[in-house]
Formats: structure tokens, sequence, C-alpha cells
């Protein structure tokens, strides 16, 4: 199965120390980049974290956000007796008030904010580990859906491709019958006849000119080999992307090679369907 890089998922744990929630989302992008949102002692644990996302991402911009919310005050702060003695010691013997002890550097800090306690940092993670399953699973449905508009896509561009090659052998033989038409004018009361070698040379040179057979079937091999990565899932994005970008190289050449209206109408909705294909494989991890 295919899956999307869209995605947003959720998880709260509780413990008799806090309440942690952990949120994250996820959009399209050409590697895994992570960014990370939450108390800044998480910065000193993110290398036990990101390995807990690259199990289960390969490819997207994920914002991670955590929040922690503690139950009891006297766990967001911590008071250093031994600063506080040594600041009451200087003042006495200066003779100086004692009342500003507790905003002076180093006497009261923030406990969370200089590490967390092995039961918070196992909170964290198993919170982590539930919003990114509910992420995935966001990310298969989305997958799911964009499998069935591929799909439609796929056969908008295969009948486009059979469209064009129908009306390219159409195109030849009125080519045909108008240089017929045109030479018997030509030669009407001159006394000379029809070459037909003629006709049938510069119909050959038009015919190869404008042949699009080798495009209309690596258009018809992409689209087989498209089914195949759809049907496979796992990580295909790239790969989709790539063959996006072949089918367009097939479909201007296939443009350049035509010279009539109702052909060249065909080439554009071929290339539409194809751009709208490249837009939504852009999304695919």
């Amino acid at each position: 199965m295919i899956k999307s890089m869209t995605g947003f998922g959720a998880h709260c744990v509780e413990t008799e120390q806090a309440r942690i929630l952990v949120e994250a989302k996820s959009v399209n992008g050409r590697f895994l980049k992570l960014s990370w949102k939450g108390p800044g002692v998480l910065n000193r644990y993110e290398h036990e974290l990101e390995p807990l996302v690259k199990e289960k991402l390969r490819r997207g911009s994920v914002n991670i956000h955590v929040f922690v919310e503690y139950k009891n005050p006297e766990d967001l702060v911590s008071v250093d007796e031994n600063i506080a003695q040594a600041y009451k010691a200087v003042l006495d013997n200066l003779g100086l008030p004692l009342n500003s002890i507790p905003q002076l550097p180093g006497v009261i800090g923030g406990k969370a904010r200089r590490e967390l306690n092995p039961e918070l940092l196992s909170a964290i993670k198993e919170a982590l580990g539930g919003a990114l399953v509910a992420l995935v699973a966001m990310r298969e449905r989305e997958g799911e859906a964009l499998a069935g508009v591929i799909e439609g896509l796929c056969k908008d561009i295969l009948a486009e491709r059979t469209a064009i090659g129908e009306r390219t052998q159409e195109v030849i033989t009125s080519y045909q019958v108008r240089l017929k038409d045109r030479l018997a004018q030509l030669l009407d009361g001159s006394g000379a006849d029809l070459d037909e070698s003629v006709v049938a040379r510069e119909v050959a040179v038009m015919a190869d000119r404008s042949d699009v057979t080798e495009e209309v079937d690596r258009l018809e091999a992409h689209v087989a080999q498209i089914h195949e990565l759809v049907e496979k899932g796992e990580e295909v994005g790239r790969t989709l992307d790539f063959l996006a970008q072949e089918m367009l190289r097939e479909s201007n050449t296939i443009g350049s090679k035509s010279g009539d209206v109702s052909l060249a109408r065909h080439v554009i909705t071929l290339k539409t369907a194809i751009e709208r294909f490249k837009e939504q494989v852009a999304n695919i991890e």
C-alpha cells in the first residue's frame, strides 16, 4: 500500500508526575526532515527520540510538538541550597539584606529544564509512539485515496495515448488523399499522368516525420510500471515522480511531431493528465 506524506496524529500519556501530549504532523518533502517543539530539555534527548520517528517514516517534513503538564509545582523548580548559603555568607559579611537571595543566579532554577527522569522520558517515548501510529494510519488512508486518483489519471493517459495513435494513422491517410487531389489538380490538362511512386515517397517521408509509435508505446510501458509500483506500495514516491517526468518528455516529443489540430488537442489533454499525475505523486512517500 502506498502512503501519503500528509497526516496528523496525537497521543496522550499520564503519569503520577505529569500529563504528556505529543502531536505529530507531516507534509510532503523530498527527504525526512524533523522539527521539534517542546520543553527546552527535550533538545538533550532528541538523539533518543529521532530513531523512533525514523522507524515509522521515510519521507516528509514532520513537525512534532511535545506538551508536558506537570501535576506538582515542586517538579517545576529546584533550590540549590549550597549556592544560597554561599550568597548568605557573602551578604552577611557585607552587611547587606538577605531578601534578594532568591533572585540571585543559580539559587532557584527549573528542575524540568535540566533533566528528565527515566519515568517521564519513557512516557514521552510512549506518547510519541502512539502519535506516530496515528500519523501513519492517516497517511495510509490518504495513500489509499491517492491510489484511486492515480488509477483514474492512468486511464485518462492511456485513453489519450490510444486516441493519439489512431489519429496519427488518420492524419497520414488524410494527407495521402489531399496530396493526390492536389497533384491531380496541378497535372490537370497537362497530359502528364500522376506518378504513384512520388505520392508514396512523399507520404512515407511525412509518416516518418510524424511517427510517434515509440513515444506512445513508452507511455503504455510507463503506465504499466506505475500500476506495478502502486500495487507494490512501500517507498515508491521518487520512482513515480521520475516516471511522471518521463511521460511529460514523451508527450512533448509527440507534440513536436504533431501538425494536426485534432492531434494537438489530444496532446494538450494528455499533458494535462500527466501534470495532474505529477502533482499527486509528489505527495507519496
